[in-house]
């Protein structure tokens, strides 16, 4: 990031940290408030909830208790007629029964069933049609539960239609004069007992039975209440399993609703706070940075090699004095590459002269051996003139053609073109220039996406070549030799990758930093004459891009070349 952007970002976060720190203490006061309050509006509903149950069911456990007390009169009655034997000649009963529905409603009972000792059925308001039927479960709840409430499913009459409801209930036994009678009696479970735990907008409350239907229904939205954790009464039933369940759902107020509000508005005043620093920032940087920015282009300068690119000096503070000292370090480096660029030049020819001198001398020495010969064969009239003749001139013959071969090289190297730049699709050249060693060589290629590059089409073909050919001849003698030509687009984007690597013998390591001289050669042997590599190496110097050599991973020679996507471009090290 450049110095204006730290700059500005610095005051940015200079504003925008104590509006942050604000926000969030602000956040976390309504938070932790209005959390306080919602855990007290669930202990308040959890306590409502649990007395309310217990309400009912002491007021269902006091109106069946009290109907079963042998002193109350119509139970009484029926214990007295049971005494007497009466009971069976009907009439009683059949005033009983019809006094049944006004003494349920009295007690503000909906369920109520009355059991002889035989367990059969002698009253039942609430259920008709179950009257004189043999039901043994009465006694038995009033015998397990002792007239404590519990919760069954009973089944009521309304006009023409039977429902089950849930009904909370109490069972108790009523004895006169050795007789018994059970009774059992309750009253539904309706929003009445919910209506004192619901709040509007706030706290809402269901019934659901065993299966998970729902009994009864919320009054609100129960997917936008019940977001947090539901507060659940088990409603058991007389054996002491669960029968229904009530949840209760206790809403947060809103509180997200509230804390994105908080957090929406500390955003904007982030923004505007923010937008307000940066344009201040922004004022103040340009003319802070301008200054370091010549620098910076200055230096990229340098890195292209451009040595007489100066930095103007503008004032005469701190930068200014980095300015002048810069620009004294471009005056002093142009001097400096001057002075070793001729003693480069005056290097490069010596070696080249010497270099060039030894070639000249091997095939010279065969010459002149050959001219001594046959002058000293002719001086003594030697009877096989001739065939000396004959061999000494072939000899003379050979050597001035590779004379003329050292210097033809010699002379094509010294006046190579400079490259001719065009957009070219280097992976293009690599399969045309691979297509040659198809039946000639083992050669692998991968090739991987990438740009059109500025290079000469014909020069980088040259490249491929040579080095394909010098890789051949480094596996020669190895029946598994192979060869792996591959491209592939710089992590940077600024630059592409073409790799030529082989698993022969390799480049010693003290021989690596000596293969792209001119005239440097293993292979006199063979007629080399160490120009191939040097070739190759200038070719990619023109086009501003390097080479290397390195060890292969599996045994031989990697060569690497990088070449820059545009002509002109400084190939750095490191983008600045």
């Amino acid at each position: 990031m450049k110095l204006r952007g730290r700059f500005t970002l610095s005051l940015a976060l200079a504003a925008l940290v104590p509006i942050s720190v604000a926000a969030v203490v602000t956040r976390q006061v309504i938070a932790s408030s209005s959390r306080a309050g919602y855990e007290e509006d669930r202990r308040t509903a959890e306590n409502a909830l649990r007395r309310e149950l217990d309400t009912l069911g002491d007021d269902v456990k006091e109106a069946v208790g009290s109907l079963a007390d042998n002193r109350n009169p119509f139970v009484g009655v029926l214990l007295g007629e049971l005494a007497k034997g009466t009971l069976g000649d009907g009439r009683v009963l059949k005033q009983l029964r019809e006094q049944a529905g006004q003494v349920m409603r009295g007690l503000r009972l909906q369920v109520l069933t009355v059991t002889g000792g035989d367990d059969r059925v002698l009253i039942t308001p609430h259920y008709r049609d179950a009257t004189d039927d043999t039901n043994a479960t009465i006694r038995e709840r009033a015998v397990k539960t002792n007239g404590e409430p519990y919760f069954v499913y009973e089944q009521l009459r309304t006009g023409p239609t039977v429902e089950t409801v849930l009904v909370a209930e109490s069972a108790h036994l009523s004895r006169k004069d050795g007789f018994t009678v059970a009774l059992s009696g309750g009253r539904k479970v309706t929003d009445k007992l919910l209506a004192g735990i619901r709040q509007q907008g706030r706290v809402d409350a269901r019934v659901l039975d065993a299966k998970g239907q729902v009994l009864l229904k919320p009054t609100s939205d129960w997917a936008k209440i019940a977001k947090d954790e539901l507060i659940t009464q088990p409603l058991l039933g007389p054996d002491g399993k669960q029968v229904a369940v009530i949840e209760v759902a206790v809403s947060d107020g809103d509180l997200d609703a509230v804390l994105r509000n908080i957090t929406l508005i500390s955003a904007l005043l982030a923004l505007g706070a923010l937008g307000a620093v940066v344009l201040i920032g922004l004022f103040v940087a340009k003319r802070t940075a301008q200054d370091l920015e010549k620098l910076v282009e200055g230096s990229l300068a340098a890195a292209r090699g451009d040595l007489d690119h100066r930095v103007p000096v503008r004032a005469k503070d701190e930068i200014g004095a980095v300015a002048a000292a810069f620009n004294f370090m471009m005056e002093d480096l142009k001097t400096s590459k001057e002075r070793l660029v001729i003693a480069e030049r005056i290097a490069a020819w010596q070696e080249i002269a010497r270099r060039l001198a030894h070639e000249i001398k091997n095939p010279l020495t065969p010459i002149q051996m050959a001219m001594d010969t046959l002058r000293k064969t002719w001086k003594k009239q030697h009877p096989e003139f001739s065939e000396i003749l004959e061999e000494s001139t072939t000899t003379v013959l050979q050597e001035a053609d590779r004379l003329k071969h050292i210097v033809s090289e010699f002379s094509d190297f010294a006046r190579m073109p400079k490259p001719e730049f065009g957009r070219i699709d280097l992976n293009d050249v690599v399969k045309s220039a691979t297509t040659l060693y198809q039946e000639a060589a083992p050669v692998e290629v991968h090739l991987g996406e990438m740009p059109e590059v500025d290079a000469d089409k014909a020069q980088i073909n040259q490249v491929v070549l040579n080095l394909v050919e010098n890789a051949r001849d480094a596996i020669s003698k190895r029946s598994d030799g192979k060869i792996t030509v591959s491209t592939r687009l710089g992590e940077s984007g600024d630059r592409v990758f073409l790799v030529v690597e082989d698993n022969g013998p390799g480049v010693p390591a003290e021989l690596k930093d000596k293969v792209f001289a001119p005239y440097f050669t293993t292979k006199h042997a063979k007629g080399g004459t160490g120009l191939g590599l040097a070739i190759v190496a200038r070719i990619v110097n023109d086009h501003g891009g390097r080479i290397t050599v390195t060890d292969a991973k599996g045994g031989g020679a990697r060569f690497t070349i990088e070449l820059p996507l545009r002509n002109g471009t400084a190939l750095l090290a490191s983008r600045i």
